[in-house]
């Protein structure tokens, strides 16, 4: 390829259009669990409801029914991602190479999305919510506790017992939330993809007979609940409106190129550079449409 200003403003735009649509055709999971929105500023506000508002018959004056409300603040961070083409290869016409990487760069780059809420997830025993208590972990409502935390192994016990405490959740007026009764998300590791596939993902049991399980929630297989994560396992309810976690958004992702021959870094290292910059933040909301277990054991 020549190496004029043409041809190198052409190779970045080529390459941002190849990165954005690999991009784009990426599948993620995080938008199953977290709700997405976009900020104008700096910080993102968001209200939080301890109780959710139920319908009741008229009768006399409207009665307001007063909401505990709290709010969460997220900061956008900044982030970047970014990779150099050496000189030679555009020089070489090795543009088939250079796309092969361009595209599995775009790959990871759309999987981090997946990577900031997957991290929320496994903090989430340790880190508090909106509420005051540790995301996973013990829930004061009204007069009662509600635990959505737990270190038992992955069995058809421990799937079973879970999905009914969510199930079973209520506001501080008694009155049902009514969540985990639409299919839930069954988050796992690779190690556990076999387990949680046995208990809701195949119709007849290892010794026969029907699978009462089958379909009680959809298996999620997480690439990062790996090593030291290996046990971990999470339910959430991602049939609702309301999510338990947020990813927020301060701008769309910008593509940055440096290909002038008078550019420092070309001039010194004989290479181009391309990358995104975006800003973005996650967060926690609503505890009551997730639970997560260590697997660790008792």
């Amino acid at each position: 390829m020549l190496l004029n200003r043409e041809n190198l403003d052409a190779l970045s735009r080529s390459l941002r259009a190849l990165v954005f649509q690999a991009r784009e055709e990426y599948r993620p999971f995080w938008n199953r669990i977290a709700l997405e929105s976009r900020t104008e500023g700096r910080v993102g506000t968001y209200t939080w409801l301890e109780d959710f508002p139920t319908m009741r018959e008229w009768k006399g004056e409207r009665q307001v029914q007063n909401l505990s409300l709290k709010t969460v603040n997220l900061e956008n961070a900044d982030w970047e991602m970014t990779f150099a083409i050496a000189r030679k290869d555009v020089e070489d016409d090795l543009l088939d190479q250079v796309g092969a990487n361009a595209r599995e760069y775009a790959f990871r780059w759309a999987q981090h999305d997946d990577y900031l809420v997957t991290q929320l997830l496994l903090k989430g025993f340790s880190a508090q919510g909106p509420d005051g208590a540790n995301f996973f972990g013990t829930h004061r409502v009204g007069k009662k506790n509600y635990q959505n935390a737990g270190t038992d192994p992955l069995t058809r016990e421990s799937f079973r017992a879970a999905l009914a405490g969510m199930r079973s959740l209520q506001d501080s007026r008694g009155y049902p939330l009514g969540f985990f009764l639409d299919r839930p998300l069954l988050i796992v590791g690779p190690h556990l993809a076999p387990t949680a596939t046995e208990i809701v993902g195949v119709q007849t049991l290892p010794n026969g007979g029907a699978n009462p399980d089958y379909g009680a929630a959809e298996v999620v297989v997480n690439p990062w609940l790996v090593d030291s994560y290996a046990g971990y396992w999470f339910l959430v309810d991602g049939s609702r409106p309301i999510k338990p976690l947020i990813l927020q958004r301060r701008m769309d992702p910008e593509w940055v190129a440096k290909t002038d021959p008078e550019d420092d870094h070309v001039f010194r290292h004989n290479e181009y550079v391309f990358g995104v910059y975006e800003r973005k933040a996650v967060g926690y909301l609503y505890w009551q449409l997730a639970y997560g277990s260590t697997g660790a054991g008792s």
